[in-house]
């Protein structure tokens, strides 16, 4: 199932070789004990350039399509799910960093370190004060995934005192004394998604930059930067929830030609509901993914032309990705249902699957009320939501 041809799939990154994947699934089971990713491989993944890919080629990183990154976080959350979340959100910040600090501070950045991992946060969960020389910044950003295995950190902060309100963005080296352990959860255990926490900490001018709120990053000329936040963050976070539902399927079938249920005298998989929930899940995950790639490729279209996504476009886009999401998890509940007491055991990976799966519509970009809010769109209602 991982490898199987599709006609709107892009390969992987050739740096993703079946060996890396091999140890990321290796180390899957003591991250996700220690609840924090495994700092090895997040530096090699970014040693290889895997976690700059969505920061455009001449600021220094891959540049990579929306639909290539997409796949690159399949694969990896098919190996192990909080790796896959890790490298999936510290490309988004560091396409954070490159959309919104200076060019030549970015293309300065990687041209010292390339292999750089950006963990953090893009809500404006901090203040920032201007102070002679730099910002001085406070405040506390939960959910800041993959911050113990980071380099560095990206965080968005409203500028003290403005209205209407302004951003700044500021990077500041990784620090463990900056960081509450406050991650402790059942499902996507290993992301160490832990809040951090600043205190009157001063952060120079270059390494800081302020935008209007809810304004698109600069320099617009790369079609990435021209979606709004709303659109540049729900679609890669469908890869990962669709790599645990293709691993779910897989550690399904598998079980399913080697367990013989109790008071059954032949596999599992000789039963009609197992034959069903295999069926079912297989059409659910699949079914979410073309709807996502169709929108995607509609609305990359558009960008790359240098035209406006439309209310209802985005209404769409938004719609495909909450929807793909909550596909994987029906997917993956109707493969554990139907697995019966073996999904129980810790020895059976297909709870754990549940879990991350769950966990990852518990990222408002695609929760599933996201669906709700683009239906009120396609009404011709307004979303009463800022990030439309």
């Amino acid at each position: 199932m991982a490898d199987s041809p599709s006609p709107w799939r892009h390969p992987p990154p050739s740096e993703l070789t079946d060996e890396l994947l091999a140890r990321v699934r290796a180390s899957g089971q003591q991250s996700d004990a220690e609840r924090n990713p495994d700092a090895e491989i997040i530096a090699e993944l970014g040693q290889l350039g895997l976690m700059r890919l969505l920061v455009p080629s001449e600021l220094g990183g891959g540049g990579r399509r929306p639909a290539e990154f997409i796949e690159f976080s399949r694969r990896v959350a098919y190996e192990h799910p909080s790796t896959g979340w890790v490298a999936m959100t510290c490309n988004e910040e560091a396409e954070i960093f490159a959309a919104y600090l200076e060019p030549d501070t970015v293309t300065g950045f990687y041209a010292t370190n390339p292999g750089a991992v950006i963990a953090g946060s893009g809500v404006p969960k901090g203040v920032a004060r201007p102070a002679d020389g730099g910002w001085v910044v406070d405040g506390r950003w939960p959910f800041v995934s993959g911050c113990t295995a980071a380099d560095w950190w990206i965080l968005a902060n409203i500028v003290d005192g403005t209205r209407p309100r302004n951003l700044c963005f500021v990077l500041i080296p990784a620090d463990a004394a900056l960081i509450d352990d406050t991650w402790h959860t059942v499902g996507l255990r290993g992301t160490g998604s832990h809040d951090v926490v600043l205190n009157e900490h001063f952060v120079p001018d270059e390494r800081a930059s302020v935008v209007e709120n809810y304004s698109l990053p600069k320099p617009n000329e790369h079609p990435y930067y021209r979606l709004p936040s709303g659109l540049r963050f729900p679609f890669p976070k469908t890869g990962v929830a669709s790599g645990i539902a293709d691993r779910a399927i897989d550690e399904f079938a598998a079980l399913a030609t080697a367990k013989t249920p109790l008071y059954n005298r032949s596999a599992l998989a000789n039963r009609p509901d197992a034959q069903a929930a295999m069926a079912r899940a297989a059409a659910l995950a699949g079914a979410g993914r073309a709807f996502v790639a169709e929108v995607l490729s509609e609305i990359w279209e558009t960008a790359s032309a240098c035209g406006n996504v439309t209310p209802a476009q985005h209404a769409r886009a938004r719609l495909a990705c909450s929807w793909s999401v909550q596909n994987c998890i029906a997917a993956v509940e109707t493969l554990v249902t139907a697995t019966g007491s073996t999904a129980n055991y810790t020895s059976s990976p297909l709870g754990g699957l549940l879990n991350d799966v769950r966990a990852v519509a518990g990222h408002f970009m695609v929760g599933s009320y996201q669906m709700d809010t683009a239906g009120r769109v396609l009404l011709g209602l307004d979303s009463n939501d800022p990030n439309f």
